[in-house]
């Protein structure tokens, strides 16, 4: 790799750090280890240092695809919950207030998501490289 990987490696660790910040929250399982990310230095990309980045994306796109889910069904348990309070002619404010908040977080998960596939994307192009040159 070139010397321009170095840079490359420390914003990976750094969008890394604050995309975990971002999303993982107290209730993250495993909280007192630490990320390889934190702990090691990267110098050098190889296949199987891709293989595992690339696994690693993975399981956090299933997270974030599960946090999505959760989110859009407590969107869709207040939808109705307006609703009623609609028909019954009762005070919708803190209701769309909450829709309105999941909405936030649900824009920003899914920001977060959509940057998650461009990793993923260039951890397997990168992957591909490493296979047609062997």
């Amino acid at each position: 790799m070139e010397d321009g990987s170095r840079p490359f490696a420390k914003n990976l660790k750094s969008e890394w750090a604050l995309f975990w910040d971002s999303i993982a929250g107290e209730d993250e399982e495993g909280e007192n280890e630490k990320d390889a990310f934190e702990t090691g230095k990267i110098e050098i990309l190889n296949l199987e240092h891709l293989q595992e980045i690339t696994k690693a994306l993975s399981q956090d796109r299933k997270r974030l695809n599960q946090k999505l889910e959760s989110l859009n069904k407590e969107i869709e348990l207040n939808s109705a919950k307006l609703e009623s309070i609609r028909h019954t002619g009762g005070d919708e404010e803190e209701t769309l207030k909450r829709i309105n908040e999941l909405s936030d977080i649900g824009q920003i998960l899914s920001d977060q998501l959509s940057k998650l596939d461009e990793k993923i994307k260039w951890t397997r192009v990168r992957q591909e490289e490493f296979l047609s040159e062997a």
